[in-house]
C-alpha cells in the first residue's frame, strides 16, 4: 500500500504542511491519554513506517528517534486520567488532538486523523478509518504517541509496582484487576471507567491500612509525572543527613530532588524545619548524587507536604 497516497495528495495541490494525528491511550484503566501530530516532508523515507501496534517495542522506539530527527514538526497533547473522568474518554481523546495540533510549531494546511470523526473545526480535515496503516504521518504520530505513552506508564510503574503498569501499560489485565481489588484505585486511575469504580478506596482504607504515607508518595510523584517531569530515581538515600530524598525528576535539562511530607487531618507539620537546618549540607550532598551520575548540577530541592482529610482535596504545600 502506499503510506503517502493521502499526502501525496495535498502536497500535488499546493499544500506544503499536512499533518497526521493519532492517539494512544483510550482503553486502559490507568493514566493519561496521549496524542501526537506529525508533519512529514515529501521526501521522508516511510519504508519502515507502518500502525504501531503492529510493529515491536523495540522497532518503535528506533523509529520514534527518526521521526523526530527527519520530520518537518513533531508535537503531543495529554491529556491526564482526571481530565478524561472530567470530561468523558471521547471528549478527552479530541482534547489531546488539539492540544497536539497546537503544540506544533509549523501550522498545518491540512489535517489526517485516524478515525470516523472528530469536534476539530479550526483546520481542513480528512478523517481516515484505520488511517494508521493507511497514511504514513498519521502512522508516524502513532509511533510517537505509542512510545510517549508507553515511558509514562513505565514511570508510573516505578512509583505504583503493584499494578503491572510496565507491561500492561494501564489496560485491564487479571493481574491488574486483582491488585485493583486488593490495593484499590490509584490517584492516575481513571474513576470513571465501570470497573475502577468499584474498587474506590475510602479515607478509613488508607487509616485502618496506615498507608497514608504511601498515598502521599504517590500523590505527589504521580503530580510531578503528569507536569510532564522525567523520573530518574527514586528513594534516594543521604547518608550524612540521614534521610531519604523521595524522587529525581528532570525537565528542560535541570533537576528536581523532591521530598514528600504527608499529613492527615489535623497534625502539624513545619516544613521550614526541613528545608532550613540542614540546608547547606543537603545541597552538597545532592550534588555530589549528580555529579556521580555524570548529569549537570543545575537542581533544586524541593520539600512539598500533602494532607489529606476526610471529605476534602488533598491540599499541597510546595517550599
Amino acid at each position: 500500500m502506499n503510506l503517502l497516497k493521502y499526502e501525496k495528495f495535498h502536497w500535488k495541490s499546493g499544500l506544503e504542511y499536512v499533518a497526521g494525528i493519532d492517539e494512544a491511550g483510550r482503553g486502559p484503566l490507568a493514566g493519561p491519554v496521549v496524542a501526537a501530530s506529525v508533519i512529514l516532508h515529501n521526501d521522508f523515507d516511510v519504508k519502515d513506517i507502518n500502525d504501531s501496534k503492529k510493529i515491536s517495542h523495540k522497532k518503535r522506539l528506533i523509529l520514534y528517534d527518526y521521526i523526530v530527527d527527519n520530520a518537518l514538526d513533531v508535537s503531543i497533547g495529554i491529556v491526564s486520567e482526571q481530565e478524561i473522568d472530567e470530561l468523558n474518554i471521547l471528549k478527552a481523546t479530541f482534547l489531546a488532538m488539539k492540544r497536539s495540533i497546537n503544540n506544533l510549531l509549523l501550522k498545518p494546511e491540512q489535517l489526517l486523523i485516524d478515525g470516523p470523526y472528530t469536534d476539530i473545526k479550526s483546520f481542513p480535515v480528512k478523517n481516515i478509518i484505520s488511517g494508521d496503516s493507511k497514511s504514513a504521518s498519521i502512522a508516524a504520530a502513532s509511533i510517537i504517541a505509542k512510545v510517549t505513552r508507553d515511558q509514562i506508564m513505565l514511570d508510573y510503574d516505578k512509583i505504583f509496582p503493584d499494578y503491572g503498569f510496565s507491561s500492561n501499560k494501564g489496560y485491564g489485565t487479571k493481574k491488574h484487576i486483582e491488585s485493583l481489588r486488593i490495593k484499590k484505585a490509584t490517584p492516575i486511575h481513571r474513576k470513571s471507567f465501570k470497573i475502577v469504580k468499584d474498587y474506590l478506596p475510602s479515607f478509613s482504607f488508607y487509616k485502618n491500612n496506615s498507608d497514608f504515607d504511601i498515598l502521599g508518595y504517590q500523590y505527589i510523584g504521580s503530580q510531578y509525572i503528569r507536569k510532564q517531569y522525567k523520573l530518574l530515581d527514586i528513594k534516594i538515600n543521604i547518608e550524612k543527613n540521614d534521610d531519604i530524598i523521595d524522587f529525581l525528576f528532570c525537565k528542560n535539562k535541570k533537576y528536581f530532588f523532591v521530598k514528600v511530607i504527608t499529613l492527615y487531618n489535623n497534625m502539624k507539620f513545619s516544613i521550614g524545619n526541613i528545608s532550613e537546618c540542614n540546608k547547606d549540607l543537603y545541597n552538597i550532598e545532592l550534588e555530589k548524587i549528580l555529579l556521580k551520575k555524570e548529569y549537570d548540577v543545575n537542581f533544586s530541592f524541593n520539600v512539598v507536604s500533602v494532607r489529606f482529610k476526610k471529605n476534602h482535596k488533598p491540599k499541597i504545600v510546595k517550599e
